[in-house]
């Protein structure tokens, strides 16, 4: 006591004894102080809460994981793992209850922010919505609440789209891709299994802001829009689009038009479809970049980019009766087949990247979704030599899987490559951290529907442990498993 009180009065002495000089740089040493002190505090507190997660330590090469069904999986199959075997329905019970963690933590902390840092418990401000207030989680998360049956969350999410949602006052220039995936994708999702008009509703006033990015000499939009009506910062947007990206707008667009009677969006992806089939291809491919002023491709680099993804998807989606769509799904893939597939000789299958002219042996995690496409495309167009893209399908989701299974934390790299050059030439690129992505789930999901063979169900569960040994996920990673865990 007498020591704390000696402190006191030494600090008053010095304070008062002191110059301006001097106290300014007392007055920064407590802040410096406090800074530290707050910042150790809340790195202590993240650390003693991942610490008392109840999730069994990993043991070398065994996963004590819950595989999702009584399915009896030999040593080939295991990869040299044991495994315990539970009910499916056990499964579930368990992903929701990670679902209801992450998605309650959110609401409690951040709610209606887009996204959420759950170690420093801050709201993310550097993401593709920037500091606006979108309720991006609140509405990307629509559809797995749905499923999942949490009726009183839905219709806490519900009541704020009713009363908050708005793009109105939007001045900044935001991706039509990530507006279309993001926002009005759940919309239409919701009244799909729904029929509640508010969705509908919501979803034209996200796609009448989308529309002005389509004014361009093409009908191919800009990959950037400004919400705001009459804004100054249009005339700046670049002409320069990325083939993945409005090549995807197919799906969402025409469901649109199909549920509001509005031609508008329809036509205006049929546009961009209607250009694709006359623009010249280097050796049938589709190069991943656009002008949409001059019409015209702003290089030949090509990768498996998700337009091929879809034209199948809006192919089924027409009742498989847009014959046009079929044959350029069939010239691409047979394309993507013949330049960007390569079997090394390892009997290693992987999609590779082309560019200035050359391949460059390496493998975006993006680009894993092939797998699904292959398979699916093959069984649903009935392509010739369809046992062949069947086998490519199979062979790329065994790849994008070791890619998993070779990572010390068994989550897959950004980048992968397969050739020393390659691999030198990936280390600058590659993170220090797993970017959720969900294309691998997504393939998992895919051949376990069309094959039903035991090892995807016993790839996604692995998968699903090694998010019980890190942070939880966001919500499109539960979408692949609850859907890998139906019959």
């Amino acid at each position: 006591m007498y020591f704390f009180f000696f402190v006191v009065r030494r600090a008053q002495y010095n304070w008062y004894t002191a110059n301006t000089k001097s106290r300014v740089r007392i007055i920064a040493t407590g802040i410096f102080t406090l800074g530290v002190i707050v910042i150790t505090y809340i790195q202590c507190r993240a650390m003693v809460r991942q610490s008392f997660q109840k999730n069994p330590p990993m043991e070398g090469n065994s996963l004590n994981a819950d595989v999702m069904e009584g399915n009896s999986l030999n040593a080939d199959d295991m990869e040299g793992n044991s495994l315990k075997v539970i009910h499916p329905g056990d499964m579930r019970v368990k992903i929701k209850g990670m679902m209801l963690h992450a998605w309650r933590n959110y609401a409690r902390v951040v709610w209606g922010t887009n996204e959420f840092r759950p170690i420093s418990r801050r709201v993310h401000v550097g993401g593709e919505f920037a500091s606006y207030k979108l309720g991006a989680t609140i509405i990307e998360s629509l559809d797995t609440l749905h499923l999942m049956g949490l009726d009183k969350e839905l219709n806490r999410s519900r009541a704020w789209i009713e009363k908050s949602f708005s793009l109105d006052r939007v001045d900044d220039a935001l991706s039509v891709f990530e507006l279309t995936s993001r926002l009005l994708c759940p919309m239409l999702t919701l009244y799909s299994l729904t029929g509640d008009s508010l969705y509908m509703d919501k979803a034209i006033h996200i796609a009448d802001k989308i529309l002005p990015a389509f004014d361009t000499p093409t009908g191919i939009p800009r990959q950037l829009v400004v919400p705001k009506t009459g804004s100054t910062l249009t005339k700046y947007l670049s002409y320069v689009s990325r083939t993945s990206e409005f090549g995807a707008l197919h799906l969402e667009f025409y469901y649109l038009s199909e549920i509001s009677g509005y031609p508008v969006y329809k036509d205006r992806v049929d546009a961009i479809r209607q250009v694709l089939a006359k623009t010249t291809r280097p050796n049938g491919l589709y190069p991943n970049a656009y002008c949409t002023k001059y019409g015209k491709w702003e290089n030949y680099n090509c990768t498996m980019n998700r337009l091929y993804d879809t034209l199948l998807k809006s192919w089924i989606q027409s009742g498989k009766a847009d014959a046009q769509n079929a044959d350029i799904f069939k010239e691409g893939l047979l394309a993507v087949s013949q330049n960007l597939i390569v079997i090394n000789p390892d009997d290693v299958t992987y999609v590779s990247t082309f560019r200035n002219g050359t391949l460059l042996h390496r493998m975006r995690h993006s680009d894993c979704f092939a797998g699904g496409l292959f398979v699916l495309g093959a069984a649903e167009t009935l392509l010739q030599h369809w046992e062949k893209y069947v086998q490519i399908g199979a062979d790329l989701a065994d790849t994008c899987h070791n890619s998993y299974w070779n990572s010390p934390t068994r989550l897959g790299p950004d980048t992968f490559a397969f050739t020393e050059e390659s691999r030198k030439e990936i280390e600058p690129l590659q993170r220090n951290f797993y970017n959720l992505r969900p294309e691998v789930a997504e393939t998992y999901l895919v051949l376990w529907r069309m094959t039903h063979h035991p090892k995807y169900r016993l790839w996604g569960s692995q998968m699903w442990w090694c998010w019980m040994m890190s942070p939880l996920p966001t919500q499109w990673v539960y979408w692949g498993w609850v859907r890998m865990l139906a019959p």
